[in-house]
């Protein structure tokens, strides 16, 4: 082990730059089976593998935290809505009278 030569962390920067008005955003992609090649659906551009590959990798990342962010947001609406029916279901019980008199109309 006396021969490994310790290298430096050298940080991976992704540069994201914003697309002019008019340009497309090639979000949607066809992946050709034969030869490898990736092109838009929309402005028929040919792309480079990676970028789509980095690119389906950012949207199913943003996907998925929607997803939990709704799970989250559920699982909240699931407990509020037993909350609610306690609380109905005791009012309920304190407005019915238990034994009702036969005089009453």
């Amino acid at each position: 082990m006396s021969r490994v030569i310790p290298f430096r962390r050298v940080p991976v920067i992704i540069e994201k730059r914003a697309l002019p008005s008019g340009v497309c955003a090639h979000r949607r992609i066809r992946l050709e089976p034969h030869g490898g090649v990736v092109t838009c659906v929309d402005c028929n551009a040919t792309l480079a593998p990676f970028w789509a590959l980095s690119m389906l990798s950012e949207q199913y990342s943003l996907a998925m935290s929607q997803i939990e962010r709704l799970t989250t947001r559920l699982s909240l609406a699931d407990a509020r809505v037993l909350e609610l029916s306690a609380e109905l279901d005791a009012f309920a019980r304190k407005e019915s009278p238990s034994n009702p008199s036969s005089t009453e109309p």
